[in-house]
């Protein structure tokens, strides 16, 4: 007999509707902008860079941005053939 889980246990940790890691890259990009801008333009640009991020990942599944990097060719994700179309014969 199946007892209902008041806990979902298999879901990713996020705080503030950014995972962990996203969540690390936000905070510490004010400190790499600070190097550039002053105090108030890194803080905002991390703002911006966290709401566009939010706003990427929302109603996603897991690694769909990762996935959309590699189709437009910014990344190469190990293991997977190019996006580009290939031909497989022998001329």
């Amino acid at each position: 007999m199946w007892t209902p889980c008041p806990l979902v246990l298999d879901e990713p940790v996020k705080v503030l509707g950014l995972e962990i890691e996203d969540l690390a890259m936000v905070a510490a990009s004010p400190l790499f902008v600070g190097f550039l801008c002053d105090a108030l333009a890194s803080f905002g640009l991390a703002f911006l860079f966290g709401v566009a991020l939010y706003l990427s990942k929302r109603g996603r599944p897991p690694g769909a941005l990762l996935h959309t990097l590699h189709g437009w060719e910014l990344t190469r994700l190990p293991g997977i053939l190019g996006p580009k179309p290939q031909r497989y014969s022998a001329w």
